[in-house]
């Protein structure tokens, strides 16, 4: 046989040696290459260079088109709610290796800004993570929380003349947790270090987070493993300074951990239930006090006040302390600091921690911070966002898309109520515009006068030819006779209830007997008006020759009979408190202007087949009581026109609404709001009633608006009127919700293809913007108005003594121009109506 031979070692290589000897020939052959130190250097230059113009663009990018989260906490905190925040963020920022690697991943900003006193919590969210995903994340976390969204803003301004502040780390190594388990909620400290700032003072606290990588995480845990061991501590400090160095054994029963003292054994625990729970996160805190201003202050003095703030908060996080704990570390520019945002290394958190760090005070009074008005609900996805025979409503809180309400649903009526300023006009507004856009019947009764006038504002020129403006600046006003009607009992009983309601604190069966006896005679005449009861009344001989032809004795005949027989004085007693209220109307030129016409200019069909009522009724000019009874005649004619349609088939009604604002001035018809509501819808009329809280109607009345006007739309209404409203709103919006809405802002239950929906909360749309055709409308409308009124009045409005125009001569109202007798015109003759 052969012998062995040794093969040689082939040139280059260093012979078989030990560790050591391998060491020493290494260290030769690197000594005998000087340039490859020089190399190495360079290399190593190069990757910082790079790596510090990637990290610098990175930060660049995510600072572009930055913006911020306003989370306003909500009355109740739920404890599971930052948890489950940070949980959903963790999905939307984490991201593959690869994408790691190019791009790096992204971090949030958590900042509690102080300004003053005042107290704002705000996510800061970089360019590169939709905004949308997180603004849901907190909602979905904090249901009742306002969340709004806006561009990002400086923590501090830079304006500032002196700061201080720093960085919290943690003492030991990562693998001990901080404490987490608090009885009480630990924010309390926290905002309480923050509170007692001036007006020109500012603080901050931030809180930087992004997932941990999972090569961080694993060695996160293998640390906690190593504290198991006797030396487990040590062995998890070095394995966290210099990973795989330490190395590992494997376990012999002699090698098995000797017994820990109880508190070490917390501590093993705590350590780990933080490597192996939950998302985990690179974390990095700061904090800064800063004022704007050092007038009539030393220097001195100011720096040991802004010491004395940040130290304050930086002793704040002692209420973490547990296993491990933060340290202050002081740095130059605290706020240059805050307004990069700039994560680099940060320390790792498991997601219970960074949740008791960055959260939301659970106390209920907590100093400078605001709270949440009423929560956001989402708008029903039945709920149409607009098209063709809908009317815009406004806009859902929760996504921001338009919210609309079908025109056949609208047939159920609508009831807009809230405290005065907090919205309604707007709606209204809205809803009129937009009925008059489509072609449909209008008319708005407004008491105030704002309504009309903002309508009129935006209305387009073409639209004057079909509008009709009752309004006490219109010169001339139109004719309307509220005598009017097919019906004559109809009508009657539709007046007199309306003073009967208005006047109900004076009013008694005598009042209403006389009252209804000459209304009724007036309308077996031709041209009846209210302007001729007070002659009929007072003028003997004339009321002769009007009820001569009455000679029934349980009717009209037999009244008369009754009256005339009378002592003049016991007569004059009877029938004073009819004239009395009569004349609180009739004496006002523009009313008798108005009502003192034989017929109508416009036919109150004509307005809801297409045309435009708007009825301007200040109080302020016209007196509480006459803008009340105006306006309840509208609504009476509105009412009159609308059960007339009974004799169209229903398919050829044409839709029209009728908005009332304060609708509590103007329900007096002798028929229950009930009634009217039901059989409304059937004629295609749509009723919007507006006003601003519950005790303004009477109780009859209020329940048959809360059963019958199903589309609910709540603004901001005191406590009392809000635990009734809730049980619309229930359980999507309570008490609370309606009574700390924002202006603008309003609840609503709506009925789509008639079934209610859920509550949900919406903005309303802002007015349009302003036509400017108001004066010529306002021309237009008086041209129209002048060629319709009659140029003379019959014989029997003649022979009663009316002036041609039905009012005095044109001028100013005087007292002149009341009529000081008391026996108003003399009626002569009135011949019976030709039927």
């Amino acid at each position: 046989m052969p012998a062995h031979v040794t093969p040689s070692p082939e040139p280059g290589l260093p012979p078989p040696a030990g560790p050591a000897q391998l060491v020493d020939h290494v260290t030769s052959w690197i000594r005998q290459r000087p340039w490859l130190a020089l190399v190495a250097v360079t290399a190593l230059v190069a990757w910082l260079v790079v790596s510090s113009i990637a990290a610098r663009r990175r930060q660049l990018r995510m600072a572009h088109g930055a913006q911020q989260i306003i989370v306003t906490t909500p009355p109740q905190v739920e404890p599971a709610g930052a948890a489950q925040f940070w949980m959903t963020v963790y999905g939307t920022l984490h991201r593959v290796w690869w994408r790691r690697l190019l791009a790096g991943t992204p971090h949030l900003a958590y900042e509690y800004r102080w300004t003053g006193r005042a107290l704002t919590i705000v996510v800061w969210v970089p360019g590169t993570v939709p905004v949308p995903a997180l603004a849901a994340a907190a909602r979905a976390a904090w249901p009742a929380a306002t969340v709004t969204t806006q561009a990002a803003t400086a923590p501090i301004p830079d304006t500032v003349t002196a700061a201080d502040g720093g960085a919290l780390l943690p003492v030991l190594a990562e693998a001990y947790p901080l404490r987490t388990d608090h009885a009480t909620d630990p924010l309390r400290q926290v905002i309480g270090a923050g509170t007692g700032l001036h007006h020109h003072e500012y603080a901050c606290v931030q809180i930087l987070a992004r997932p941990a990588t999972p090569r961080r995480v694993a060695r996160l845990r293998r640390a906690s493993v190593r504290l198991r061991a006797p030396a487990g501590a040590v062995h998890g400090l070095l394995d966290l300074a210099t990973p795989g160095l330490s190395g590992t054994r494997p376990r012999t029963p002699a090698a098995a951990p000797s017994r820990l003292d109880p508190a070490g054994e917390r501590d093993l625990r705590a350590s780990i239930d933080k490597a192996t729970g939950g998302p985990h996160w690179e974390a990095s805190i700061r904090y800064a006090a800063a004022t704007g201003s050092s007038r009539g202050a030393d220097s001195d003095n100011l720096a040991v006040r802004l010491s004395g703030i940040a130290g304050r908060l930086a002793g704040a996080y002692s209420v973490y302390t547990g296993p491990n704990r933060l340290r202050r570390v002081r740095v130059r520019h605290p706020v240059a600091m805050l307004a990069g945002r700039r994560l680099s290394h940060g320390f790792l958190l498991s997601t219970p921690e960074l949740a008791a760090l960055a959260g939301l005070p659970a106390d209920v009074a907590v100093p400078g911070l605001a709270r949440a008005r009423a929560k956001a609900v989402p708008a029903p996805v039945q709920i149409p966002t607009g098209g063709r025979n809908t009317v815009p409503l406004g806009r859902a809180v929760v996504g921001g898309h338009a919210v609309a309400l079908p025109v056949v649903d609208g047939r159920y009526h609508c009831h807009l109520i809230g405290s005065t300023g907090s919205g309604k006009t707007t709606v209204q507004l809205n809803l009129a515009l937009s009925h008059v856009n489509a072609g449909r019947g209008v008319v708005v009764i407004d008491p105030k006068g704002d309504l009309v006038t903002d309508i009129l504002d935006r209305l387009p020129f073409e639209a004057a030819d079909r509008l009709v403006l009752l309004d006490p600046e219109q010169d001339p006003p139109p004719a309307f006779n509220p005598l009017e009607g097919d019906d004559d009992d109809l009508v009657v009983d539709n007046i007199v209830s309306i003073f009967g309601k208005i006047f109900s604190q004076h009013w008694g069966p005598r009042i209403d007997d006389i009252l209804r006896s000459a209304l009724l005679t007036l309308m077996g005449r031709a041209h009846p008006m209210l302007t001729m009861v007070p002659p009929l009344l007072t003028d003997k001989q004339g009321r002769a020759a009007v009820t001569a032809d009455l000679h029934d004795p349980a009717g009209l005949g037999g009244f008369w009979t009754w009256f005339d027989s009378l002592p003049e004085g016991v007569r004059a007693q009877a029938s004073g408190p009819v004239l009395g209220r009569l004349r609180k109307m009739l004496t006002r030129k523009f009313v008798r202007r108005v009502v003192g016409q034989p017929t109508s200019s416009f036919s109150m069909s004509d307005i809801l087949d297409g045309s435009i009522l708007l009825c301007r009724l200040p109080k302020g000019v016209l007196g509480d009581e006459t803008a009340r009874l105006l306006g309840s005649f509208v609504v009476a004619s509105v009412w009159q026109a609308a059960t007339a349609r009974s004799k169209q088939p229903e398919a050829t009604r044409r839709d029209a609404v009728l908005i009332v604002d304060e609708c509590q001035n103007f329900l007096n018809l002798p028929r229950s709001i009930d009634e009217i509501c039901a059989e409304a819808r059937g004629y295609h009329l749509g009723l919007v009633l507006a006003h601003q809280d519950l005790t303004q109607l009477p109780r009859e009345t209020a329940a048959a608006i809360s059963a019958n006007c199903r589309n609910k739309i709540v603004f901001n209404c005191s406590p009392e009127d809000a635990r009734v409203l809730a049980r619309h709103t229930w359980p999507e919006m309570d008490e609370h919700d309606l009574s700390h809405l924002d202006r603008y802002t309003a609840a609503a239950r709506l009925v789509i293809d008639g079934a209610e929906t859920s509550a949900f909360s919406l903005v309303t749309n802002p007015p349009p913007d302003i036509v400017g055709h108001t004066l010529e409308i306002r021309a237009r409308c008086a041209q129209l108005t002048q060629a319709k009124l009659p140029t003379t009045q019959p014989a029997n409005a003649q022979r009663a003594g009316l002036p041609a125009d039905g009012s005095q001569r044109r001028r100013r109202p005087a007292p002149g121009d009341r009529d000081r007798s008391g026996q108003g015109p003399t009626l002569r003759s009135v011949p019976p109506r030709h039927r």
